[in-house]
């Protein structure tokens, strides 16, 4: 039944970046409009799962090996200013260690670009707006900046006058896709990944149609079903594996998501999913009593209650997490209660 499992991956590029035609050439004249003004970045924007960094990619990709300029792809989440220094500096080709001092970096990335131009994409970059980081990058000569985040006004209510200024003219916002429109999709999947005849029109329409025309969940559920029609010995996916595929891929986007949230995020995760239903004045007091504990011997220090609720939003973004209002207070728990991030809170808070 299923004929190339990669296919499915999230780190797979799609053939091509159907129904987002208009989005490809917006960026590919930003990226053209900053090597020759060097005054103007992209900020690609929109929900999870709709095709920000599989547009951010494809295109620099491309771009990179038309015009033969570097790019490099980052990271953003959780890191800080000097780490993205020196993911850009290794990306650039050059070397640079680890506790080199951050005043220093600026020189050491513009060395080692020699005049030569660097695009780096920035992705899930929520947390860097107001912190200068872009600012700082695009002060090297020869740095434009490609930022992917999901809310572009608060992104840009955050950052700073210049770094607006830079952006400005630049937004590129991608919605959902239409049924039709991810039919497309998980059809050209489908032909690739699937068996032939494995799959109707029908259920691709009805699976773009139930998981509102969010890619990666439509995807996601397409491979479930293949895998639930294996699992029943069935010949091609039936409705019944259609109807029982949901949850499942729900199920496996969380546990990625989950994977890839740095370590802030996942402290909180694992306080939430311990306590079962937490307030968030009850969160906050459990993270300070434990910080000290759990902050040990890492290179990472605990963070403020504002930087919290930041991390809160993104865990609810990522469908970890759900809120509700209870008599002015908020009530957190997580969505998926046997999912844990690896961080054993108890044993460390039992421990000390």
């Amino acid at each position: 039944m299923i004929r190339r499992p990669e296919v499915f991956d999230d780190e797979t590029p799609p053939p091509d970046l159907r129904h987002r035609e208009a989005h490809v050439q917006e960026l590919i004249r930003l990226l053209h409009r900053a090597r020759s003004d060097h005054d103007q970045g992209a900020l690609l924007a929109g929900p999870s799962g709709v095709g920000k960094t599989a547009l951010g990619r494809t295109v620099l990709q491309e771009f990179a090996r038309e015009f033969g300029t570097r790019w490099v792809w980052i990271q953003a989440l959780g890191t800080t200013t000097g780490e993205l220094f020196r993911e850009a500096i290794r990306g650039a080709g050059g070397t640079v260690a680890d506790n080199a001092p951050n005043d220093e970096l600026p020189a050491r990335l513009r060395e080692t670009l020699a005049g030569e131009e660097l695009f780096l994409l920035l992705d899930e970059a929520d947390d860097i707006a107001g912190t200068d980081a872009v600012g700082q990058l695009t002060s090297v000569p020869g740095v434009e900046i490609v930022v992917i985040c999901h809310e572009p006004d608060d992104w840009l209510a955050r950052a700073e006058s210049g770094v607006r200024q830079y952006l400005h003219g630049g937004r590129i916002e991608l919605d959902r896709f239409g049924v039709d429109e991810l039919a497309d999709i998980l059809r050209d999947r489908a032909r690739v990944g699937l068996v032939d005849n494995a799959v109707t029109r029908d259920q691709l329409e009805t699976i773009a149609d139930d998981v509102a025309g969010v890619a990666r969940e439509g995807i996601q559920t397409l491979r479930a079903a293949a895998e639930i029609a294996v699992e029943r010995e069935h010949g091609r996916i039936y409705d019944a594996d259609v109807d029982d595929a949901y949850e499942r891929a729900r199920a496996s986007i969380r546990k990625a998501n989950l994977r890839s949230l740095p370590f802030h995020h996942r402290v909180l995760y694992e306080l939430i999913r311990d306590a079962g239903e937490i307030t968030g004045r009850e969160l906050h007091q459990q993270y300070e009593e434990i910080e000290e504990q759990v902050y040990a011997n890492r290179e990472r220090t605990p963070i403020s209650r504002r930087d919290r609720r930041n991390k809160l939003d993104k865990l609810r973004a990522y469908d970890l997490v759900e809120r509700e209002r209870l008599d002015h207070r908020w009530l957190y728990s997580t969505k998926q209660k046997n999912l844990s991030s690896g961080i054993e809170l108890v044993t460390e808070m039992a421990t000390n």
